[in-house]
């Protein structure tokens, strides 16, 4: 089967190169997590110079700033900023509302690339790796671990889950997941502190999911990759347009008129969308899965 519509393990594999050329994650962090983005004040011998104070009785005489002191004739010491290890998160949707295209590749597969370079940033990072990687009828959750012990297993997954999205379709599953219940699942697993990704298309968003995206941001740093097909803004004045979904073909002519109304109603739909998950603190990246993934991410990481 054609790779725009499966992805295999020896790309995502690939993709660790590229991996290298995006900006660590976003990480404003809230005040309870950490103190910093990806550092915390401390007092103590870390790598980054933060400011200096006065000696005070039981400091660690090694932080003695000698200079500071023969010119303040008192003894002053040096503060740095110590690093910390941020957990990643990652929740990858790969259900058959991610399976639609209309050039190049899938929604399902853009998902899985975006979220292997993800990881591999992660793993460059050095940061505690975790996910959650889900289907209409079965997902595979794992811990914030190490990085090296967690990626191949999660990009396991990621194989896993797209193929069977391929596979499965256009069988209709009665009663398919929600991003509701994953996010349920997976919210007690993610500590605080965490960068989290969401990587989907978000089509059932709903008030569960507000109040569970609210509980998230709480605990950390939330971004959200939005999958999606750009057809909206490519469709031509005039002519005949088709249309296939779970075994049923359609088609119909274009109009101006019903060109315009397409492309308001969808734009309206992401625009919404994106105004929506701002409004829960929520990072939002829309990504056209037809288009360079990689330079979209350097632009919205």
């Amino acid at each position: 089967m054609s790779s725009a519509v499966r992805i295999e393990r020896d790309a995502l594999m690939k993709l660790a190169t590229d991996a290298r050329a995006i900006a660590n994650p976003p990480g404003q962090i809230p005040p309870g997590a950490l103190a910093g983005e990806r550092v915390s004040r401390q007092q103590g011998r870390g790598m980054n110079f933060d400011s200096l104070r006065r000696y005070q009785p039981g400091d660690d005489v090694r932080l003695i700033d000698w200079q500071a002191t023969a010119r303040m004739r008192t003894p002053w010491i040096r503060l740095y900023n110590e690093e910390k290890e941020r957990p990643v998160f990652l929740l990858v949707d790969q259900r058959r509302d991610m399976f639609f295209s209309t050039r190049v590749q899938t929604k399902s597969v853009a998902a899985a690339k975006v979220a292997a370079i993800l990881a591999w940033r992660s793993y460059h990072d050095g940061d505690r790796l975790g996910g959650l990687v889900f289907g209409d009828n079965a997902f595979s959750l794992r811990k914030c671990r190490n990085p090296g012990s967690t990626l191949p297993a999660l990009l396991d997954d990621i194989v896993r889950f797209n193929h069977q999205v391929a596979d499965d379709y256009p069988r209709e599953t009665p009663n398919p997941l929600s991003l509701g219940a994953m996010l349920r699942h997976a919210i007690p697993l993610i500590p605080a502190g965490s960068w989290v990704a969401l990587i989907g298309d978000f089509h059932d968003l709903d008030h569960e999911c507000n109040a569970l995206l609210t509980a998230l941001r709480r605990r950390g740093e939330v971004s959200a990759f939005v999958m999606l097909d750009d057809l909206h803004l490519r469709l031509p004045s005039r002519g005949r347009l088709a249309a296939r979904y779970e075994g049923h073909e359609a088609d119909f002519s274009l109009s101006p008129h019903l060109q315009d109304g397409i492309k308001q109603n969808i734009t309206k739909r992401l625009s919404g969308q994106e105004t929506h998950l701002t409004q829960l603190g929520v990072r939002v990246n829309q990504i056209v899965v037809a288009g360079d993934l990689l330079r979209q991410l350097q632009k919205g990481v």
